[in-house]
């Protein structure tokens, strides 16, 4: 996906978020308040205070986003501050803190730390502000619960659902990016997976003609007809080469041991490799991936890494075996492809084993009948 595909997804799934956050915060806090101030206000002017106060904070929810801090943050937590406390030095309804409270809970729990401070501070400012009553109105247990206890507990209440909306909102937005970048994996496996298929079919194809073509060129003088005839099977190997990939392109390939058999020994024959089939038994499964893959991977390896005149193929019911001679002497080298298709076939309950003895290579790998997996990519091929 590209950078203005993702600018665009990421744009969207905010608006999304957006409008569903403004919408549970309208739908499950502001009802209450209108009816916290309907029931308390003792006079039609509580209702008008406390309807003013909460404009700034209502203008801060419209302007919320999933990330940052809304413009006008400050103001709006300092505006509704200055309502509670002219509504509470007038002795008016403590619902009227509910503006704070609002404003508050939707800026502090986006503070980077000491969130938790931040929540004691609001609830305490509250409740400070709130005693700005006791200037009009008797100090008694009654009014220190009116315009201490309620201010605080209201402004707790607030900022807690408010909190829980803003981190069920942060879990939604990491989800939605995790649906994202599984589905950019997704694509990213299958161009690798692409890019893994065609190496097979064109890097074998192109090793042969680098071999043949160099055979032409020293047989141009002494024997030109031979000449010929190996440029004619480069030709014919051209022509398969770009049939198979525009196979490829159209989704037709599918991994088989018996296109593999056969590709295997048209390719090894083809470099002058004198190749022996033996069939025990039918194969289980004849669209057995993992056993393809092998046979495959195997084949590159002896035209990459082999001096081999012969090469002996031996399938069974769940397994195959290849033996080719002109191995390297020393220790065996990194496996690479077969290592990682050795871990494939264990998880699936089978197995690869090699070994190289007297100047001979063998692979030998079994599996249970599996449905087709996807090539391995390009990285891991190269023993």
């Amino acid at each position: 996906m590209t950078q203005a595909g993702r600018a665009l997804t990421d744009s969207g799934t905010r608006r999304r978020i957006r409008h569903a956050t403004i919408l549970t915060v309208t739908v499950a806090v502001l009802p209450l308040g209108v009816l916290a101030v309907a029931v308390t206000s003792t006079s039609w002017w509580d209702g008008v205070v406390v309807a003013l106060g909460l404009l700034a904070p209502v203008f801060l929810l419209l302007r919320w986003t999933p990330e940052g801090y809304p413009d006008g943050s400050i103001l709006a937590l300092v505006s509704s501050a200055a309502s509670w406390g002219v509504n509470a030095a007038l002795g008016g309804s403590p619902i009227a803190v509910f503006a704070l409270s609002l404003a508050g809970a939707m800026i502090l729990p986006r503070l980077p730390r000491h969130r938790v401070i931040a929540f004691i501070g609001l609830c305490a400012a509250a409740a400070a502000i709130g005693a700005l009553a006791f200037i009009t109105v008797p100090f008694t247990p009654a009014t220190a619960a009116k315009y201490l206890l309620v201010p605080a507990a209201v402004t707790a209440f607030i900022y807690i659902v408010l909190a829980l909306v803003e981190r069920y909102t942060i879990i939604l937005l990491s989800l939605e990016r995790a649906k994202q970048a599984e589905a950019e994996l997704a694509v990213a496996q299958e161009r690798i997976r692409f890019a893994g298929d065609l190496h097979d079919i064109q890097g074998h194809t192109l090793h042969v003609i680098k071999l043949k073509t160099a055979l032409a060129r020293r047989l141009t003088h002494s024997s030109p007809d031979a000449a010929n005839n190996e440029l004619d099977e480069v030709q014919r190997l051209i022509a398969e080469t770009i049939t198979r990939t525009q196979d490829l392109v159209h989704a037709q390939r599918r991994l088989n041991i018996a296109s593999e058999l056969e590709n295997a020994k048209n390719l090894l024959e083809a470099t002058g490799i004198t190749v022996t089939i033996t069939t025990t038994n039918p194969i289980g499964d004849p669209e057995n991936a993992l056993l393809a893959q092998v046979l495959r991977e195997t084949t590159t390896n002896i035209l990459r890494h082999a001096h081999s005149t012969r090469a002996t193929i031996t399938i069974d019911t769940d397994r195959i075996e290849v033996i080719n001679d002109g191995a390297e002497t020393g220790p065996l080298p990194a496996l690479g492809g077969l290592d990682t298709l050795r871990h494939r076939l264990q998880e699936a309950g089978g197995a690869l084993d090699v070994a190289r003895h007297a100047g001979r290579f063998r692979t030998t790998a079994t599996a249970p009948a599996t449905h087709p997996t996807p090539p391995l990519p390009r990285s891991e091929r190269d023993r």
